[in-house]
């Protein structure tokens, strides 16, 4: 397997997450420092100020724990795909699906899930518990939400993005695919909308999608693959390999 990763997009978050952890720090330092104070006036710029201060905070992590701590969900992802052949390609935090791959016969886009603990997922409903493992949110987690909506939406907008990049990679069909990569994660699922599957059933989940349509020709594959990443037509790799990231033509680069 190739990999394209957006090494500009991932040192962003990085600075945002040190700065707004300096910044919610420091506003929760100057409320405490206020809250001292016998004023009616400067007690209530410092609860104002804890509550900024504590957003901040709490937003500062929640981007870090996605995209800053290790193991980060696309190196995870790298590592579960492992061995698979130099026809797929992934890009990473390039396109509104973060994790875009490119198959043998199309495009995949992953939506990489942390959460551990029981995990229901019934049609349209998602439920995660039990009730202690979903206060972990309080702690910096990110909320699971509805994955199969935020899937189908990131979808629709990479769609519209690979319109820039000419007919053959607009014309690609896209399937989309929700995986829970925790190691402790019980995954129970009955009829789900997208499909669900852990990281151990993910890599025979993506070789039976890219079963289902026709094989691109190999002058279109490396067409797709050197579209996608931004560069002139890529040459056979001997080895599977990281390449460099770089920003495709005819889109603004992620940031």
């Amino acid at each position: 397997m190739r990999v394209v990763r957006n090494e500009g997009f991932i040192k962003k978050r990085l600075q945002f997450t040190q700065r707004g952890s300096l910044l919610g720090m420091g506003l929760l330092v100057v409320s405490f420092i206020l809250s001292t104070r016998n004023q009616y006036q400067l007690t209530l710029a410092a609860w104002a100020l804890l509550v900024v201060g504590f957003v901040v905070a709490m937003v500062a992590v929640q981007v870090g724990n996605r995209y800053v701590r290790p193991p980060r969900p696309d190196t995870v992802l790298d590592k579960l795909l492992k061995g698979l052949d130099s026809r797929f390609v992934a890009y990473h935090y390039f396109y509104p699906a973060e994790h875009l791959l490119l198959t043998p016969s199309g495009l995949v886009a992953v939506q990489m899930q942390s959460q551990r603990g029981r995990v229901w997922v019934r049609g349209k409903r998602w439920r995660h518990g039990p009730f202690l493992q979903r206060l972990r949110v309080l702690l910096g987690d990110s909320p699971m939400g509805n994955p199969a909506a935020e899937l189908r939406r990131t979808m629709a907008e990479t769609q519209k993005v690979l319109g820039a990049l000419g007919d053959q990679v607009a014309a690609l069909p896209m399937e989309g695919l929700v995986v829970f990569y925790a190691d402790k994660v019980q995954l129970s699922v009955d009829e789900p909308e997208v499909p669900v599957v852990t990281a151990e059933q993910l890599k025979a989940k993506l070789r039976e999608m890219a079963d289902v349509h026709p094989a691109l020709p190999s002058r279109s594959h490396k067409a797709a693959a050197a579209a996608l990443a931004g560069q002139a037509p890529l040459e056979e790799e001997a080895e599977p390999q990281e390449e460099p990231a770089q920003a495709p033509k005819g889109r603004r680069r992620r940031r």
